[in-house]
């Protein structure tokens, strides 16, 4: 039986903070099974429930370069909570097979939830493995009901809703005075894909966090979901690289990998901005650290 995600037992944190507390115990809640020509839409559905405190495991992600990956991957097999099967396009990929088999017999033995997931481009009438068409799918062919939320149920068997945690708090850095005009009213908070337009170029980021340390990281936002980032430490210029996204509450979630020497490590960030504008732009880490934008190019 599905044990309870961490989500769930600790209702009085962030996403962000359920999430990190995963990352740094290896507490993955679900395995996503894709082929490789579905993997741009895989991505985006394992940023979506990062972002609600959820934490997958996705090849490019986990497994490291230079090692062999069915270790890795046999590992996690025995431990994940739930997986999550994607399907296409194209089907069940030739690899996915492999990959079901063993969930197959863990699901048997286990009874751990194994969810076929019907992307956007499926087949109206998908040709799923015999174990998987008796099981009830998740459609994101169909919008009613919602998709992810059906996703977030088969995961954390959390049903009529997912509120892991209360949101990220929207916190200011020296806010504005209060406008003399009493007819002037503020803007409406910006949605997340005239924010994401914005944050595409070359950015002089201010990092304050919570003792009070000012860091100055150079980032990059490309329109291609790709970033890079340099930030000066005492021990050498680190810097970090890989995909970015906007999510649907207007944060901002950076996912990829830390360099410093010769030492790699996994690189995740989010970002909850309280003010935006074309060239500065002010916001909250997932780590507790003010931030403060300035646009460069």
């Amino acid at each position: 039986m599905a044990q309870p995600s961490q989500a769930q037992t600790d209702p009085g944190k962030t996403p962000a903070e359920v999430l990190r507390s995963k990352i740094e115990a290896g507490a993955f809640d679900v395995f996503l099974c894709h082929s490789n020509r579905d993997k741009p839409q895989v991505r985006k559905i394992a940023l979506d429930l990062k972002a609600q405190g959820i934490l997958p495991w996705l090849d490019e992600w986990e497994l490291r370069p230079g090692l062999p990956w069915q270790d890795a991957l046999e590992q996690q097999i025995d431990s994940v909570k739930t997986a999550a099967v994607f399907v296409g396009g194209e089907g069940v990929g030739p690899w996915q097979h492999q990959e079901l088999a063993a969930f197959l017999r863990k699901f048997v033995e286990q009874r751990s939830p194994v969810i076929p997931v019907l992307l956007p481009d499926a087949p109206k009438e998908p040709d799923l493995p015999l174990f998987l068409d008796g099981m009830t799918w998740v459609d994101f062919r169909d919008s009613d009901p919602d998709p992810m939320e059906r996703l977030l149920w088969g995961i954390t068997g959390q049903h009529g809703g997912f509120t892991p945690s209360a949101p990220i708090p929207r916190q200011t850095v020296n806010p504005p005075p209060e406008p003399a005009n009493p007819n002037y009213f503020p803007p409406p908070p910006p949605t997340a894909s005239n924010l994401a337009q914005t944050l595409i170029g070359s950015w002089q980021v201010q990092i304050i966090n919570p003792f009070g340390i000012v860091g100055q990281m150079m980032l990059q936002i490309l329109n291609n979901g790709f970033f890079s980032g340099q930030l000066p430490t005492p021990m050498g210029m680190g810097t970090m690289e890989g995909q970015w996204q906007v999510t649907a509450m207007e944060q901002l979630t950076l996912q990829g990998r830390q360099t410093l020497g010769f030492q790699a490590m996994p690189y995740m960030t989010i970002v909850q901005f309280s003010q935006t504008g074309p060239y500065q732009m002010r916001g909250m880490t997932s780590a507790g650290e003010q931030t403060i934008w300035q646009k460069v190019s």
